[in-house]
């Protein structure tokens, strides 16, 4: 079997079945993270079922269990957060996504058969799919990846066996030291899809096929509109490739675009095209379900919810006890020295890829830090920073290919392993018991840095009380 095909399997069947064994002992209950990935959930159904992304079918199903806060007892006719009430142009209700939806699509393949084969539809049924189906989402990723660090980031290695080592072992810190293992793969996220998209953008890039590139663009922006920043930044990096340019600093590339302009009109035009077919579709969808941008789920956020205080949400994002990035995936400590060697040397052909990467990552977390729910709401981990799990994974690769690598190889197989018993802590604990005792909201954030009652620290403590150690683990 082919190592792309080992990689997804392999990795389809640990997410799915760490979950559905904790889930089916009773060590973990949570079957649903969020109610952020309930619209996708039963999305796929409507579509198989029904022609159509409305969720007016399943909406007295969704609002039963899952109703808006403020009208528990649905006296107030309030819609959850999750969704948007729509009037169509025949004056008829209809409910919709209050998110984006290609996460849904890329989860119909799972849903198909047992959906026209007659499934009953319900919570446990289609919460075992939506696993399925996350759980391929990410698993694929991580086979793309593969390609791509083998294919693009140690080919130069003389040593084939070398060059399939290390691309499996970034690979697997993709998978399993971050939180795509405890959170992103078990559930319809759009971090996962937005994953995927940017890996296949990056390997088509590499290839030069950039209509493709395009193709891939587009998707990542219809999935997440922060994709915007990856987006730029890579089309930037496209053209310096696309150009072989000798001088990278900015006058370089602007007399070398001028003087070149075929060239880069050319690139820009099969990008564009690629971007076509998405840009289409969204105005489709848009206009045939929500009637208007303005019923979008982020088109009344965008310019309100900024609320994050500065430098806090940049500084928790990566260390906050219970969000940060070195703290749930400590392996991404050593993607800090593929940054520095990126603002350090003296950027070439070779290394602009990094720096590349690292600006992306930097501006990420700087605006990602300034949403007011930074910390990604009752999730594990670092979730509004996982966009970037794809970039740090390649920012591993100077490291890997440096004389550190071997000299602290102990180091690096310690901060592996720690990174995965972090993930498999979430596998075992996130069942948001921490956060209805410690959430204080976006205003009080002073929970996200208590060190005491942090989300590893209170989990060790329902460990003893488990041991019968300890009487309570508040």
């Amino acid at each position: 079997m082919k190592p792309f095909l080992k990689i997804v399997i392999s990795a389809t069947l640990v997410y799915f079945f760490s979950w559905f064994f904790a889930y089916k002992i009773g060590v973990n209950d949570l079957a649903i993270q969020s109610e952020d990935t309930l619209p996708a959930i039963f999305m796929p159904v409507t579509i198989i079922k029904e022609g159509t992304i409305y969720l007016d079918s399943y909406y007295d199903m969704l609002l039963e269990k899952y109703p808006h806060p403020d009208d528990k007892d649905y006296q107030k006719g309030l819609v959850p957060f999750y969704l948007r009430k729509i009037t169509s142009s025949n004056s008829q209700t209809h409910y919709v996504s209050a998110f984006p939806i290609v996460t849904s699509l890329l989860a119909l393949p799972v849903y198909f058969f047992p959906v026209i084969l007659g499934m009953p539809i319900n919570f446990v049924n289609v919460t075992i799919l939506a696993h399925l189906a996350s759980a391929l989402i990410v698993a694929f990723s991580g086979g793309f990846l593969y390609l791509l660090l083998k294919g693009h980031f140690f080919q130069e290695d003389p040593q084939t066996s070398l060059i399939k080592q290390k691309s499996f072992l970034l690979t697997a810190i993709y998978l399993f030291g971050t939180i795509n293992y405890a959170h992103i793969s078990q559930a319809l996220w759009q971090h996962g899809t937005v994953q995927l998209f940017t890996i296949l953008a990056l390997l088509f890039l590499y290839k030069k096929r950039y209509v493709l590139t395009g193709l891939f663009f587009g998707l990542m922006l219809l999935s997440r509109p922060t994709s915007a920043i990856a987006v730029g930044l890579l089309g930037l990096l496209a053209l310096i490739r696309h150009l072989n340019l000798e001088s990278l600093s900015f006058s370089g590339i602007l007399q070398s675009t001028l003087s070149k302009k075929e060239a880069v009109l050319k690139l820009i035009g099969r990008i564009i095209l690629g971007m076509v077919p998405t840009i289409l579709f969204f105005l489709w969808y848009n206009k045939t379900f929500y009637q208007s941008i303005a019923n979008q789920g982020y088109s009344n956020q965008i310019f309100t919810e900024w609320k994050g205080r500065f430098p806090e949400g940049f500084l928790g994002l990566w260390l906050s006890p219970s969000k940060g990035i070195l703290i749930y995936s400590p392996i991404f400590l050593l993607s800090l020295y593929g940054i520095y060697k990126a603002f350090k040397n003296k950027a070439n052909s070779k290394t602009i890829q990094y720096l590349a990467f690292s600006i992306i990552v930097i501006i990420h977390t700087l605006v990602l830090g300034k949403w007011k729910h930074w910390y990604g709401g009752w999730s594990f981990g670092y979730r509004m920073a996982s966009d970037t799990i794809p970039f740090l994974t390649l920012l591993l690769v100077p490291f890997v290919k440096s004389g550190l690598f071997n000299k602290y190889k102990k180091a690096f197989t310690g901060l592996f392993t720690l990174s995965v018993l972090v993930q498999l802590f979430g596998i075992i604990f996130f069942d948001g018991i921490w956060h209805a005792a410690y959430d204080l909201g976006y205003k009080d954030t002073s929970w996200l840095w208590s060190l005491r009652n942090s989300e590893f620290i209170f989990n060790i403590r329902r460990v003893l009380v488990k041991l019968g150690l300890r009487d309570s683990p508040f």
